[in-house]
């Protein structure tokens, strides 16, 4: 209600531009509380908000373009409550850089001392998921790994995971069969929220020990598994790697990389094929690929 009466004062813009900006906060409102965050005024935002906004929205599939249009609503929130500084100017620093320009790779591996330095062995049970099997963060710390793992497979139910689809994520390496077993001894029979915490309380620990840790983008670990998932099923390179483009590929190695995507697709939980070109990078006609 604090930011239905701040769009009311600050009356920016067109009719059109006032109503959509007000249906715009107050479903970022919602979005916070759903993620653990309770606001009790609109001067509560904080840049830790900000960053579990953006990668929600990245979580769901939306495109940069959609998220920068929601920056801007982010900013003028932020403006009119005297805290403007809490956001970056660039956004770059979210990596929503404009594709047309410029794409960027923000996959990376789970370095030993970065994982050593995470104290809360829940947390770092939580981060090893993430970078073994590619779930979002939500997913790693409500996962009950005992009803989860399987024989050859993570099954995940949908009360887990976004959008509340439930689906299989297969285990194809002894890596991964190491980590379930950590984390078992880690957690037993519970999920990866201690009991003694609620599930917005833990988040906030895992943030902070992310944090310290120097895993600013934990997101950046998803990444790096679709990666490797599409080197592994198609034997080549993915283009944000500096992987063949359209025009150097045969039609069976087409169809195999259009094969892989939709299984990787799945296996991060979206729905469309289409959204693998954020962790892949999208296959060119001709030319090369820019990454960084």
């Amino acid at each position: 209600m604090d930011l239905v009466h701040l769009t009311k004062r600050n009356r920016d813009g067109s009719s059109g531009t006032q109503k959509n900006r007000q249906r715009g906060l107050t479903a970022m409102a919602a979005e916070l509380k759903h993620l653990g965050y309770t606001l009790k005024t609109a001067r509560s935002i904080k840049p830790k908000h900000i960053n579990a906004l953006v990668e929600h929205w990245r979580d769901t599939g939306l495109t940069k373009a959609t998220i920068r249009n929601r920056m801007s609503w982010l900013r003028w929130w932020a403006q009119k409550v005297d805290k403007i500084s809490i956001l970056d100017k660039d956004n770059a620093t979210y990596e929503l850089n404009d594709d047309r320009t410029e794409r960027t790779n923000i996959a990376f591996s789970l370095h030993p001392d970065q994982l050593n330095a995470l104290t809360d062995r829940h947390v770092q049970a939580a981060v090893m998921l993430q970078a073994a099997f590619g779930l979002r963060r939500q997913e790693a710390m409500k996962i009950i790994p005992k009803d989860a793992i399987k024989a050859d497979s993570l099954k995940l139910k949908g009360s887990w995971t976004k959008g509340g689809r439930p689906r299989t994520i297969p285990i194809t390496s002894q890596h991964q069969r190491v980590v379930l077993l950590a984390i078992r001894q880690i957690v037993e029979d519970g999920s990866l929220v201690p009991t003694e915490r609620s599930y917005a309380q833990h988040m906030r620990i895992y943030e902070r020990q992310v944090h310290k840790a120097g895993i600013a983008r934990a997101h950046g670990l998803r990444h790096k598994y679709a990666q490797a998932r599409c080197e592994k099923l198609t034997g080549m390179k993915c283009p944000i790697n500096g992987g063949p483009d359209r025009s150097l590929m045969s039609e069976d190695q087409y169809e195999l990389d259009r094969q892989a995507r939709q299984r990787i697709s799945k296996e991060l939980g979206h729905n469309r094929i289409e959204i693998t070109d954020v962790y892949l990078g999208r296959l060119q006609q001709g030319g090369a690929v820019s990454c960084s």
